[in-house]
């Protein structure tokens, strides 16, 4: 028995997580009524996002066991529930582990809800602590609790503390040299790292480059290097800099797996279902959603700088990017047997009782997740009042900006240029079919964000016009705006108009436009095409 766990735990440290859920399976099939095999199989689940079913797993699995609910029960269970964004229940959980036993992984955890509930300085306590135990461990254990490193990064960002991360990550660096916190500081401040870090960072890269050959090590000892070296050099050797993305994307495109085929057969059953099933659902006589916005768009393409914005005030809760919808979306719409009804009753019972929860005693709550563009028409049949903001961007610009960014597992497709430009092709198709089939547009607001850089102060009134938000805008709420992304800094440095007609990476322009423009003719012989030849009114050439 002792072999086969040990076995299944090997598969998962090698980043083997499929066929360690196999194992588990296999494992657990054997002897259900065993507490290492419900462990084993709830634990191979969380390696594979799939929360729901962890939370399954280890509620029937204990179901006849209660005196033997410990600390990885109670933990598990906290992290899955805070993961499907249960935060009052994960606390709970979370709370309960913490009796068993002293953990920085509990700490971390309890860290981000607070973090999500925009409690920045509870958030901040808890991370402090977890980082004391972690220094008591040894820095051997640095790799393992990373997560601790991030939320350092961003809770004190919230806090507009970024000088007390950097002070902390270059005294790191200066005792023992760590890719990911090397990676850390080079995102916050490049300028802030030492021409002898820079120097440690590219030999061990060349060491590394040969020492470590599975994709875990890869990941934690590689990828941050090539990332962390690129955005050091980006104002000061753009060559060398594009040199360095290139190669930390290739690092990621060799050791992840992304099929665009199924990202638009999932578009394409979206379209049919919608038509057969949903778009003539009556939802006139609904008032839900009335206190629910939601801003969409592609990834980089602003969405955030609207977040700031629409939050900029006493009203709007920032939920920041929320899984729910779209999870719960997800999960139930594809599905044929499922009716309206059905996913109406879940949507409302669960995604409606956790805004509210987050929403707290603020009047509105915006939800940024950016791929809610993906179901536009059946958040507006579920949630016929909320108001629904979509960005767009010049396509290149935002096409260098996802290139720019270490996302590995949420945005998979950003590690190439010909990934990015059949995304873009995708992301076209389906918000013009939504042009084509929505029947109520009054609760639409399309912003470009070239035009919203350029005429800040009339956007900005129009958009609080559009949501019927009453109360003043305060725009050093907005420029002290924090958001768990990769535009957070961006966004507090000031609206500018920086980021439009970049000239970066134009050696891969081609394959770019390549991309689209074939991924375009796919959707034209399904009569999805843009009237004009243009990206929503962006020339491509």
């Amino acid at each position: 028995m002792k072999n086969e766990i040990s076995n299944i735990l090997k598969l998962i440290e090698n980043g083997e997580t499929f066929k360690a859920l196999d194992g588990a399976k296999l494992f657990y099939k054997k002897d259900q009524k065993n507490i290492d095999a419900i462990k084993l199989l709830a634990y191979s689940y969380i390696q594979l996002g799939n929360f729901d079913q962890v939370i399954k797993v280890l509620e029937e699995g204990y179901n006849k066991k209660k005196d033997l609910k410990d600390f990885d029960y109670y933990n598990n269970m906290g992290y899955a529930l805070s993961q499907i964004e249960e935060y009052d229940e994960a606390i709970s959980y979370l709370k309960r582990a913490q009796e068993f036993k002293n953990s920085p992984s509990v700490k971390t955890c309890l860290a981000e809800v607070f973090l999500k509930q925009r409690d920045f300085v509870k958030a901040g306590e808890i991370i402090l602590s977890a980082l004391e135990d972690i220094k008591k461990i040894g820095t051997k254990s640095f790799n393992k609790y990373a997560n601790i490193f991030l939320l350092i990064s961003e809770i004190n960002s919230a806090l507009n503390k970024d000088e007390e991360t950097i002070s902390l990550f270059n005294q790191i660096l200066q005792n023992e040299f760590n890719e990911n916190i090397f990676f850390l500081l080079a995102n916050i401040n490049p300028n802030s790292i030492e021409k002898k870090i820079i120097e440690i960072a590219e030999k061990n890269l060349l060491t590394n480059e040969n020492n470590y050959k599975n994709k875990i090590e890869r990941f934690n000892f590689v990828t941050p290097l090539y990332f962390g070296l690129a955005m050091y050099y980006e104002s000061k050797d753009k060559e060398k800099s594009e040199k360095y993305f290139d190669s930390g994307n290739k690092e990621i495109f060799n050791s992840t797996r992304y099929n665009s085929h199924q990202y638009q057969e999932r578009i394409v059953k979206t379209m049919n279902l919608y038509v057969k099933k949903y778009k003539s659902f009556d939802e006139s006589d609904r008032d839900h959603g009335k206190k629910n916005f939601f801003i969409m768009g592609s990834p980089r393409s602003g969405t955030t700088l609207v977040e700031s914005i629409v939050t900029a005030n006493d009203k709007v809760f920032s939920g920041g990017e929320l899984k729910s919808g779209k999870y719960i979306i997800e999960k139930n719409i594809l599905s044929n047997e499922q009716s309206f009804n059905d996913l109406n009753h879940k949507f409302i019972s669960k995604y409606l009782r956790r805004t509210s929860y987050l929403r707290g005693s603020y009047e509105y709550i915006v939800d940024k997740m950016p791929e809610n563009f993906l179901y536009l028409g059946m958040i507006q049949k579920l949630l016929p009042k909320a108001k629904i903001i979509r960005v767009f961007r010049n396509p290149w610009d935002t096409a260098i900006s996802l290139y720019k960014q270490r996302y590995v597992l949420n945005i998979p497709y950003s590690v190439s240029f010909f990934n990015i430009g059949v995304f873009l092709a995708n992301f076209e198709a389906i918000n013009l079919f939504w042009n084509n089939h929505i029947q109520n547009k009054s609760n639409i607001l399309d912003i470009k964000y070239e035009d919203l850089v350029s005429e800040y102060t009339f956007h900005q009134k129009k958009i609080y016009k559009f949501l019927e938000v009453n109360s003043n805008y305060d725009e050093k709420r907005r420029s002290d705006f924090f958001s768990q992304t990769a535009s957070t800094r961006q966004v507090k440095e000031g609206v500018h108009r920086r980021s439009i007609e970049k000239k970066d990476f134009l050696q891969h322009k081609s394959e770019f436009m390549d991309a689209l423009l074939m991924q375009r003719e796919y959707w034209g012989k399904k009569n999805i095409l843009p009237i004009d030849n243009k990206f929503f009114g962006y020339s491509l050439y």
